[in-house]
């Protein structure tokens, strides 16, 4: 790279280029986005009200996945630490993890990541990390500059440029071949998945029936996965060939799906959903569904990412255990109490793990995790046998929220205050 400027998978002037060859749902989820960022008072340097909508969508149907209230949606208000990252996939087949499930653990003291700011493109202000490669070379989010709406970026290492998409937008999943996939939303309404593969955005095509998509996560192969949309349902979707031809693989399932997560042996995780009910669900290499364990108490969910023999995601309780209240003070996601607990699953033997206190939010094949504490707004790296090490912010204070790990467990980013961050970990420290 040679300033802002890329050969081969283009990017001139801080920009990936590309022109690029979403119903009434996704209108009403807008809507009351709009409605809520009204009464709402959103902290200075946080995301754009473009970003908050693209963003709100997504949570949205992720707590669609996990909400077991008839009719009712809790919608988390995604500021800068309102974000999931979906994990692209695996080199290993699924087979027995290397390592055991997650335990709780004492924290170990602070030490052994420091954290660095990701530079923005262009006149970009503030940045979110959503993924990142296995490698770890590479990480995708959006930027936005002041009121400006919110754009598709990826980092290469620590530069940043923009990807020019037909629309607002963001990137939701990247693998080692800097293959970037996400969901874009016009500006004349409906939403689109979008791929940026050989210096070209490619919008990848919807079957007939279907009004709009999202794409969420890619594997090493380039196979991406993510969801298509009509007017009253959602199914799972797997678009193959898209260097060259793309075509959309509906996936079989029994009511309506969303797919989050493919691993490099195309294992497909995400949720059967029916807007009043979901359970956390997969599909093998051969397309065949199934449910992942659920636990005591627990009556839904949904799988979020999958990384060799893990997935992970969340898991809901009974609705009538569930309250909720809105901080307006911070416009942030509604406080849920006993809502949800976050789990993780090793796919080979099907157990279901919980971890109580902290977010699973990316795994690796190793069984390291990153995970968020919600409550003050913290993030650690957690290793199988339950120890963290907490990432430092880049000031005293500032809410660090995690998304992505790599494969060696020594890179995590994600997000401090309102800037884009990366952790360098040093192993043999936890």
């Amino acid at each position: 790279m040679t300033g802002d400027t890329m050969t081969g998978d283009t990017m001139t002037g801080d920009t990936m280029g590309g022109d690029v060859t979403r119903n009434d749902v996704e209108d009403r989820d807008s809507a009351a986005v709009r409605s809520l960022l009204s009464t709402a008072e959103v902290p200075a340097g946080r995301l754009t009200s473009g970003g908050l909508l693209v963003r709100g969508r997504r949570v949205r149907r992720q707590r669609r996945a996990t909400a077991t209230v008839a009719g009712v949606l809790l919608l988390g208000l995604a500021t800068v630490g309102g974000i999931g990252l979906v994990d692209p996939g695996s080199a290993d087949p699924v087979a027995q993890p290397a390592s055991l499930p997650l335990l709780p653990g004492t924290a170990a003291r602070p030490a052994g990541c420091a954290v660095e700011a990701l530079a923005l493109p262009g006149r970009a202000t503030s940045g979110q990390v959503n993924d990142g490669s296995p490698s770890g070379r590479y990480l995708v989010g959006f930027t936005a500059a002041g009121g400006s709406l919110a754009t598709p970026v990826r980092w290469d290492g620590t530069k940043a440029a923009s990807i020019k998409i037909n629309g607002i937008g963001e990137a939701h999943g990247v693998n080692d071949s800097g293959m970037v996939v996400g969901e874009g939303q016009r500006t004349s309404g409906g939403s689109f998945a979008w791929a940026y593969v050989g210096g070209k955005v490619v919008e990848l095509p919807v079957p007939p029936g279907y009004s709009g998509a999202e794409a969420n996560a890619v594997n090493s192969r380039g196979d991406v996965t993510g969801v298509l949309f009509t007017s009253n349902r959602t199914v799972a979707v797997v678009w193959r060939g898209v260097g060259a031809t793309p075509r959309a693989d509906v996936l079989t399932a029994p009511r309506g799906a969303m797919a989050s997560g493919i691993s490099d042996a195309g294992v497909v995780v995400g949720a059967l959903e029916d807007g009043s009910n979901s359970v956390p669900y997969q599909w093998d290499a051969n397309g065949q569904g199934s449910q992942l364990a659920g636990l005591a108490g627990m009556v839904g969910g949904a799988a979020h990412g999958v990384r060799g023999g893990w997935a992970y995601g969340l898991l809901s309780r009974d609705p009538k255990d569930v309250s909720a209240t809105l901080d307006r003070k911070t416009a942030r996601r509604p406080i849920v109490v006993g809502s949800s607990e976050s789990v993780l699953w090793n796919l080979a033997t099907g157990q279901a793990t919980a971890l109580e206190d902290r977010r699973i939010e990316a795994v690796n094949p190793r069984g390291e995790a990153v995970v968020n504490h919600t409550a003050d707004r913290t993030a650690a790296l957690r290793d199988p046998a339950g120890t963290v090490r907490e990432l430092p912010g880049l000031a005293s204070g500032a809410h660090v929220y995690a998304y992505a790990l790599n494969d060696a467990g020594t890179l995590a980013a994600g997000t401090s205050g309102s800037a884009a961050v990366r952790w360098q970990c040093a192993k043999g420290n936890n």
